[in-house]
């Protein structure tokens, strides 16, 4: 399935994207038109890798929420993959915020609604924060390898791609995966 946003040269869409998140209703309208396909591929690659597929969670519903909080405060972007990138961290925030909820309320005692914008388990969600926080450590450590792991893994983008935006040779993108890969092994 060939990406909707392909049709479009790069420049274009980030100009969309700054004129949308500038306040241009119609520049706005455009946008979600184009690039509604590409961010439920994302949501639903964020899904399937950090979680239990729950019935209750869905890929729609992932989308919308991300679109309402980036529009909500707002985005200030360089490029097409900024953007994206911006959207899977918004994403994994969601999600984690939703991991968050699910446990306090079990730990609180409080009933879970079955309607809640929620992650299935206790597992789904103790896996969401505790991959959290390894990521969360590795980029403290090493930058530009939380980074990487956070463009493969959340966003799917391929060594070359990562390589291209991060201004890095393939074989370097493809050795700081393996690491980071191997220290998120060790560590869940």
């Amino acid at each position: 399935m060939e990406s909707s946003i392909d049709q479009f040269k790069p420049k274009e869409i980030t100009l969309m994207i700054g004129n949308a998140f500038e306040g241009d209703v119609n520049a706005m309208d455009n946008l979600i038109s184009v690039i509604y396909p590409d961010l439920k591929l994302i949501a639903s690659g964020i899904r399937h890798k950090q979680i239990k597929v729950s019935r209750t969670l869905n890929t729609t519903s992932l989308v919308n929420e991300t679109f309402l909080k980036l529009c909500k405060y707002g985005i200030n972007v360089k490029s097409r993959k900024h953007f994206f990138c911006i959207v899977a961290k918004a994403m994994r925030q969601i999600l984690i915020n939703s991991a968050n909820k699910k446990l306090f309320k079990k730990h609180a005692h409080l009933d879970v609604n079955i309607d809640d914008f929620q992650i299935e388990s206790d597992d789904s969600a103790t896996f969401l924060l505790q991959l959290d926080e390894i990521v969360t450590s590795i980029a403290k450590a090493h930058p530009r390898i939380g980074e990487i792991f956070e463009l493969k893994y959340f966003l799917g983008l391929s060594e070359q791609e990562i390589a291209d935006e991060l201004n890095l040779s393939k074989r370097t993108v493809r050795r700081d995966w393996l690491i980071a890969k191997q220290t998120v092994a060790k560590l869940i």
